[in-house]
C-alpha cells in the first residue's frame, strides 16, 4: 500500500454481482412458475391418497365393527356406510361417521378429476371385498388404486 493512501471499503453490490442474481432469479422463474401456477398434479396426487386412505379406513372400520362396510361412488363423490345387522347382504343404512366427529364419512371429488370405480362394493367384517378385484382410476393419473380380492389391501 503506498504512503499515505488509505483503503476505504464501500458497502453494496457490484454490478456483476446485481447482473448474476437476476439471470438466476429470471431462470427460476421461468421454470418453477408454470409449475405453481398449474397445480392439477399436485391435486390429483392429493386427492388419489385421500381415496386410498378413505378405502383403508373403510377396511378398517369393517373389522372393527364386525359388520359390512359399503363403499358407494355416487357421482363426484366416495361415500362409506355400513350395514348395522349382522345378515350379510343387508343394506347399509348407517352412515360411517368422520373419526372423532358426527359428520358423515364423504369424499368430494375435486374439480377437473374424474373418479371412475369398476363397481361399487362392501368390505365384510374380515375386510374382504364383496367385488374382486375393484380398481379406482382417476384421470391424469397413471396407476389405479386397487382393492385385492382376498386380503382387501388398498395400493396403486
Amino acid at each position: 500500500m503506498a504512503a499515505g493512501r488509505k483503503r476505504t471499503r464501500t458497502a453494496g453490490f457490484t454490478t456483476v454481482e446485481l447482473v448474476v442474481t437476476l439471470v438466476i432469479i429470471g431462470i427460476l422463474a421461468a421454470i418453477a412458475l408454470p409449475r405453481f401456477q398449474d397445480n392439477t398434479a399436485f391435486t390429483q396426487r392429493g386427492f388419489s391418497d385421500e381415496v386410498r386412505a378413505t378405502l383403508r379406513y373403510a377396511q378398517k372400520i369393517a373389522i372393527t365393527k364386525r359388520r359390512e362396510v359399503c363403499v358407494d361412488f355416487p357421482p363426484g363423490q366416495v361415500v362409506l356406510t355400513f350395514n348395522p345387522s349382522t345378515v350379510p347382504g343387508a343394506a347399509c343404512s348407517s352412515a360411517v361417521n368422520l373419526p372423532g366427529q358426527s359428520a358423515p364419512y364423504v369424499v368430494n371429488v375435486p374439480t377437473g378429476i374424474a373418479l371412475i370405480a369398476s363397481a361399487n362394493f362392501r368390505f365384510n367384517g374380515l375386510g374382504q371385498p364383496s367385488v374382486a378385484p375393484v380398481t379406482v382410476a382417476l384421470t391424469g393419473r397413471a396407476l389405479p388404486i386397487t382393492v385385492a380380492a382376498e386380503t382387501g389391501y388398498v395400493f396403486n
